[in-house]
């Protein structure tokens, strides 16, 4: 006996919904259209399937034994048309990320470059946003995930997933030569005219803490928006900044720079991958999010003293 696959859908749908008005509409074809497909099933079996009524349809018991035999069959043809929409999807698609300078550059781009080689067509729209801004955003649904740097605050109903860690160091140019090789507190800096990033970025709140965990309150002579522009404000001598070691890795192999060392061990801060629960990720951000974290890394402890 040969059925074509499309009657067996049909009736699948009608015993599901119990209506031939609602699988109808389901299967988006016209009511007797459904019910031409019903009848010329029965007569191929030489069965009836199904006892009609006002209130809609319901199986006989050849129709449930037909039920058994096919459920199973048409849900995986379902599930194969979905995995064949999802592999599509792979394949295009736009995916929106907020990142720092920082993960940005040190941690994100292979990552990208290499998702981009698996899935050339998918659209990559990279928000260049500091961890603030970046919770802001997954709050309101405008980006798909944030890669940022800690402390991360208001994202206690988040979920925050560790990839990396990374050192944050203190840097002086030559005009503090005398301070090299020397074991250095914060209230001996504090005497020194001090660089660092400005207020509400996450890297002057983790040096913010730093200080107030030692009794005593950041004050820098100058602020700037933006990590890069430390160590060459600090080569032009306008005095000793707090950046994280990437940032600075170029100037001190020159020794251009070079690294103060402080009495009190300095923690590491992590990257991490930051996403809202509530919010659904398309396939494509669900591929490249298993890239990312696919490889965790973790942090070492602080203190003070």
């Amino acid at each position: 006996m040969d059925i074509s696959f499309d009657y067996y859908k049909i009736f699948y749908e009608v015993a599901r919904a119990k209506s031939i008005s609602q699988a109808a509409q389901k299967l988006c074809l016209t009511q007797p259209t459904v019910s031409k497909y019903v009848q010329n099933l029965e007569q191929e079996l030489h069965c009836r399937l199904f006892v009609r009524s006002k209130k809609g349809v319901a199986l006989t018991p050849e129709g449930q034994l037909l039920l058994r035999q096919v459920s199973r069959a048409v849900q995986q043809m379902d599930r194969a048309g979905e995995l064949l929409q999802e592999f599509a999807d792979f394949q295009s698609g736009k995916i929106n990320i907020g990142a720092s300078e920082l993960t940005m550059r040190y941690f994100l781009l292979p990552y990208l470059e290499r998702f981009r080689r698996q899935y050339p067509n998918v659209n990559l729209k990279i928000h260049s946003f500091s961890t603030p801004v970046s919770v802001s955003a997954l709050s309101a649904g405008s980006i798909d995930f944030a890669v940022s740097t800690t402390p991360i605050e208001g994202a206690e109903h988040f979920f925050v997933t560790p990839v990396e860690d990374f050192q944050d160091i203190v840097i002086a140019g030559n005009q503090y030569i005398f301070l090299q090789g020397k074991r250095l507190s914060l209230k001996e800096l504090s005497s020194y005219p001090l660089v660092c990033m400005e207020k509400g970025t996450t890297t002057r709140r983790f040096w913010d803490g730093i200080f107030k965990n030692c009794g005593l309150e950041l004050h820098p002579s100058v602020e700037v928006n933006s990590n890069d522009l430390i160590p060459p404000t600090v080569l032009h001598n306008l005095g000793i900044g707090f950046v994280p070691y990437k940032f600075a890795r170029a100037y001190l192999e020159s020794e251009e720079l070079f690294q103060l060392e402080l009495d009190i061990p300095v923690s590491r801060r992590g990257i991490c991958i930051v996403q809202n629960p509530q919010h659904l990720l398309p396939p494509a951000a669900k591929a490249l999010l298993h890239m990312l974290t696919s490889e965790r890394q973790g942090g070492t402890g602080s203190g003070c003293r």
